[in-house]
C-alpha cells in the first residue's frame, strides 16, 4: 500500500501507519533533505577517520532540513506493505523543543505564541466565525448548540483550530466550545457552568494534547520506531540516521562514541544495504556481480532476476493488494524498458525506502543460504532465518571515501584496510604543487592529497593495487620522489636531521650510518 502523507492527512492516517509499523518484520527508511555537502570543509576524504567523518557530517547537518521521509514496513516475507511519506509541511519537534512546548502549555502562554503565527487569511476566517457565533448567541438560550465544520474553517490545521477555540472562549463569556470529531461545537451555557468548565483541567488538557500531537507531527512516528525496536534498514544510512536524530530527537552529540551509544539505544538493530552489497561481493562470482551498488542499479539487478535467482526459493515481494512488484515471467527487454521508467522515481524518499527494503530481502535470502548451508537447502525460508543470515552484519554502516570502510554502531570501528599513505617529495628542493600531484595520481584511482610541509605532501589511496601502481610508475620520475609514508622516517625532526631544512633534500636511495659505521637505515 502506497500512501502520500502531508500536513493535511497526517492525523487521519497516523493510526493506520502505527498499526502497519507494529506488525512489521523490519522497516526500511530513506530521507531527502535540502542542502549538499558543497563546503570544502565537509568534503569526504580518504584521510578521514571515523571520528573525523562524524565531525564533518555533524557540522553539515546544521544546514540540512528534511523535505521527505520514506518509510516502508515489510510485515512478512510474502506480504509487503508500502507507506510513502512525502515530508510536505508535516511539522516535527525534537525532545528539547517538545519540553519547551509543554512548559508553554502549562503556563498558558502557548495561545499567544500561536496567535502571532496566524496569517491574514486565517484572521479573516476567525473573524467570520466569531461574527457568526455572535449573531447566533444573540438569540440562543442556555443549552442551545451551534456546530461549525472544523475542516472547512481550519483546513485540517489543528494549530489554527486551537487558536479558534481559545478565541471563541475568550470573546464570549456565555458560551463554551467543544471539539467533536470534525466539528467545533459551540454551546450556550450559564455563568456557573462556565466557571466549572474553566476549572476543569481535563477540558484544557484534551485541547492542549490535540495541538501537542499536531506540533509533534513526524516526531511521533520517530518515537514510535524507537519504542518498537524493529530492525531499521537503509542504504548508505549514516547521514539519514544523523539527520533524523538531530531533527526528531535531540542535538547531535559532539563525540562519535556518544552518538553511537545513543543511536544504538534508540535502534538496537540497523542494517545498511550499501555495506551488505560490499560484503556480498566477496561471495559472488564476477559473472553474477552488479555493475554498480548505488541503489537504483542494485534494485534493477535484483528485480531483473539475475540477483533474484542466485539461490532457490527467493521470496516474492508484492503489494498488499496483490500487485506483484517482480514478475519472474517478465522478458529481459520489458524489464529494461521498465527499469528506465523507474529511474525517474529514485531520490524520492518513499520509492527509495521501498527499493532499499526490496534489496535487503534479496541479499538476506542469499546470505541465509550461505550462512545456514544444508540446513535450509531445498525449502522456503522464514523471515527469522533471513534476519539470522545477516545478523553478523548488523549495526555496520558504510562510510563513503574514508580511512575506514564502515562504522560499527555497537562497538569500536574496524581497523583501516586502506593502503598506507604515500609520501611525495618534490626533487631539487622545490615547493610541491599539491593540485598537480592530485592530477597526476588521479589516473590510478581514487586519491586525496594534502600538504605535509612546503616541499612534501601526503597521499591517501583508495586501494592497494592503485598504491602499488603509483609507487612503481613514479620510481624514476623527474620531479617527484614517491614512497610509502612512515611516521618516524618522514617526521619533521628526522627530516631536519637528514638535512632537508638545511638546504639538502633527502634521497631515500642513500644509506645512512650510525657512529659505529654500521648501516642504520636504508630508505
Amino acid at each position: 500500500m502506497m500512501v502520500e502523507i502531508t500536513r493535511n492527512n497526517f492525523e487521519e492516517k497516523y493510526p493506520e501507519i502505527e498499526g502497519r509499523l507494529r506488525s512489521a518484520v523490519f522497516v526500511a527508511v530513506d530521507t531527502e533533505f535540502t542542502g549538499l555537502l558543497s563546503d570544502p570543509a565537509f568534503k569526504p576524504s580518504l584521510f578521514d577517520t571515523g571520528s573525523e567523518r562524524y565531525g564533518k557530517l555533524r557540522r553539515s547537518t546544521e544546514h540540512f532540513l528534511i523535505m521527505q521521509v520514506g518509510i516502508t514496513a515489510f510485515r512478512f516475507i510474502e506480504d509487503k506493505n508500502k507507506y510513502k511519506f512525502v515530508y510536505d509541511g508535516v511539522p516535527y519537534l525534537n525532545q528539547k523543543e517538545e519540553a519547551h512546548l509543554r512548559k508553554e502549555l502549562s503556563k498558558g502562554s502557548l495561545f499567544h505564541q500561536l496567535d502571532r503565527t496566524v496569517d491574514l487569511d486565517d484572521e479573516k476566517s476567525i473573524q467570520l466565525v466569531c461574527s457568526r457565533v455572535a449573531k447566533w448567541a444573540a438569540s440562543a438560550v442556555q443549552g442551545d448548540t451551534l456546530d461549525l465544520n472544523n475542516l472547512d474553517i481550519c483546513q485540517g490545521d489543528i494549530r489554527l483550530s486551537y487558536v479558534m477555540h481559545k478565541e471563541l472562549r475568550q470573546r464570549f463569556p456565555d458560551i463554551w466550545s467543544f471539539p467533536e470529531g470534525g466539528l467545533i461545537r459551540v454551546k450556550k451555557i450559564s455563568h456557573m457552568q462556565r466557571k466549572a468548565l474553566e476549572e476543569n483541567e481535563e477540558q484544557h488538557k484534551t485541547l492542549e494534547e490535540t495541538v501537542m500531537h499536531s506540533l509533534l507531527g513526524f516526531s511521533r512516528l520517530f518515537k514510535l520506531l524507537t519504542e518498537l525496536k524493529k530492525p531499521i534498514v537503509g542504504h548508505n544510512i549514516l547521514l539519514d540516521l544523523m539527520i533524523m536524530y538531530n531533527q526528531f530527537h535531540e542535538q547531535l552529540p559532539t563525540r562519535l562514541n556518544d552518538f553511537k551509544e545513543e543511536i544504538h539505544r534508540l535502534f538496537p538493530v540497523i542494517y545498511d544495504t550499501k555495506f551488505l552489497s560490499f560484503q556480498m561481493r566477496k561471495i559472488l562470482i564476477k559473472e553474477d556481480m552488479w555493475n554498480s551498488n548505488i541503489l537504483s542499479h542494485l534494485y534493477c539487478f535484483f528485480k531483473e532476476g539475475r540477483g533474484r535467482y542466485l539461490v532457490l526459493y527467493s521470496p516474492i515481494i508484492e503489494l498488499e493488494d496483490g500487485a506483484e512488484i517482480c514478475n519472474p515471467k517478465e522478458t529481459a527487454s520489458n524489464v529494461s524498458e521498465q527499469s528506465q521508467d523507474l529511474n525517474v522515481k529514485f531520490h524520492e524518499a518513499g520509492w527509495d525506502s521501498y527499493c532499499t527494503g526490496y534489496c535487503f530481502i534479496r541479499m538476506a535470502h542469499i546470505f541465509a543460504h550461505v550462512t545456514c548451508g544444508s540446513l535450509v537447502f531445498g525449502r522456503i525460508l522464514t523471515s527469522r532465518e533471513h534476519l539470522l543470515g545477516v545478523s553478523s552484519k548488523k549495526n555496520c554502516v558504510n562510510v563513503i571515501r574514508a580511512n575506514i570502510s564502515h562504522m560499527c554502531l555497537d562497538g569500536p570501528d574496524p581497523p583501516s584496510d586502506r593502503p598506507n599513505w604515500l609520501h611525495v617529495q618534490a626533487k631539487g628542493f622545490r615547493t610541491i604543487d599539491v593540485s598537480k600531484v592530485a592530477e597526476l595520481f588521479a589516473r590510478y584511482g581514487s586519491v586525496d592529497v594534502k600538504p605535509f610541509t612546503r616541499f612534501r605532501a601526503l597521499v591517501a589511496v583508495g586501494n592497494h593495487g592503485s598504491a602499488k601502481d603509483i609507487v612503481r610508475q613514479f620510481q624514476k620520475h623527474k620531479e617527484l620522489r614517491v614512497s610509502y609514508y612512515h611516521p618516524l622516517w618522514h617526521s619533521s625532526v628526522f627530516q631536519t636531521f637528514l638535512g632537508e631544512q638545511l638546504g639538502k633534500p633527502c634521497s631515500w636511495k642513500e644509506k645512512f650510518f650510525n657512529n659505529n659505521g654500521k648501516r642504520a637505515f636504508h630508505c
